[in-house]
């Protein structure tokens, strides 16, 4: 379940450390100058073109950020002789973003809507102003604009996006942010596919994300961006929502995703893959080839489907050889987060058939297909035809 809104803002003001902070060498040249203002020389700043607002609007940003740089968490308001610079160089050039960004956070409770409203028009580039835009919002619980914040700074600051991932995920995590969301992302940004794969590894988000991907077009997001997804939801064990997102993505492929079909996992098949235990299908070939070295084994091929019926028959044949070892294999149903096995048999005689009544609880089954190779006998070789799985009332 998404978590309470009034936790957000206060989670999500920790990428501010981040967002002011984008170059280590401004960091140092800040951290330099603010020492100078805490020796009691900010008339040094005045003797910098003292007819250029620009400079002093520099100045006057970096011996904040440098402020900042002492104790990050606090956030704490400029110090006086930095608000008073910044004053000068607004004076002399209203427009620059650096003095904006300190006069803002210089204003009792974090300034005002009307102030961050026209700042917010100047700049768009500006790492300062838009981190004190962003923590004006989050005071706010303004979480709609806080997103379309840091969706600016996306698009401007390539070097900032993991940071602001991690921002927007913790903000994904509150229902208000899913039309917001939905906007946003509908618009087909060039960060999308990096935050969706970053917000899938957040199990708390993940509702919200699956409201999202349901709600945004297809042309939106990369296929394999999908596939992601699709593993997250099943591994989270939000299976209702990776099906869903799967049985779209199988709409869009040139072929039908059946036999052996290993292209969108967990639906599609898992199959092994280890040294001296493998299920490959090779090249064109519609057969399962299988290789079970001596001492090897487990499950080698296993897939989940939706129970939409009360009885499930699987069908199909196998040349695996040696024949004593190979009616050894097995294949079983099972519904997926019970205790065990509904049904099994072993793939005896060339045939692998099963029979599984569902329960009514049911909602998805695993089929699998597992064995090993004695240890002391010859390996397990040969293939697996695709098989018929029928689901019937």
């Amino acid at each position: 379940m998404p978590h309470a809104p009034e936790a957000r803002p206060s989670r999500l003001r920790l990428v501010l450390v981040v967002l002011v902070f984008p170059v280590l060498a401004v960091l140092s040249f800040a951290q330099t100058l603010a020492i100078v203002g805490e020796d009691g020389q900010p008339d040094k700043a005045a003797a910098i073109a003292p007819w250029d607002g620009s400079a002093r609007a520099h100045f006057a940003k970096a011996a904040y950020q440098g402020q900042l740089a002492q104790n990050p968490a606090a956030a704490e308001p400029p110090a006086d002789w930095i608000v008073d610079l910044a004053l000068e160089a607004y004076q002399r050039q209203p427009l620059v973003p650096g003095a904006l960004a300190v006069i803002g956070a210089a204003q009792p409770d974090g300034g005002s809507p009307a102030f961050w409203g026209a700042a917010a028009k100047i700049s768009r580039r500006d790492t300062l102003l838009q981190g004190m835009l962003l923590n004006f919002h989050l005071r706010a619980d303004d979480l709609d604009s806080a997103i379309r914040v840091l969706n600016q700074i996306l698009q401007v600051r390539v070097e900032q996006r993991p940071a602001a991932y991690v921002a927007l995920t913790q903000a994904l995590r509150d229902p208000r942010s899913v039309e917001t969301f939905v906007e946003i992302l509908g618009t087909g940004p060039d960060w999308a596919n990096g935050f969706l794969v970053t917000a899938a590894r957040d199990k708390d988000a993940l509702g919200n994300l699956g409201l999202v991907r349901q709600r945004l077009p297809d042309d939106v997001v990369d296929p394999n961006t999908d596939r992601r997804l699709v593993h997250a939801f099943a591994s989270f064990g939000e299976l209702d929502l990776a099906y869903d997102l799967y049985a779209d993505l199988s709409t869009q492929r040139t072929d039908e995703g059946g036999g052996w079909s290993s292209e969108i996992p967990p639906f599609d098949w898992t199959l092994a893959d280890q040294p001296g235990f493998r299920a490959q299908v090779i090249g064109g070939e519609e057969e399962l080839q299988l290789t079970i070295a001596r001492g090897k084994g487990g499950v080698f091929a296993k897939r989940i489907l939706p129970a939409q019926s009360h009885a499930l028959s699987i069908n199909g044949r196998h040349d695996l050889k040696p024949q004593q070892q190979a009616d050894r294999l097995e294949i079983a149903v099972a519904c997926v987060g019970g205790d065990g096995p509904i049904a099994q048999e072993n793939l005896a005689e060339g045939k692998i058939a099963l029979n599984a009544i569902l329960p009514a609880d049911c909602g998805f089954v695993e089929i699998s297909l597992s064995g090993r190779a004695w240890s002391y006998g010859q390996r397990i070789t040969g293939s697996i035809a695709p098989l018929t799985i029928i689901a019937s009332e």
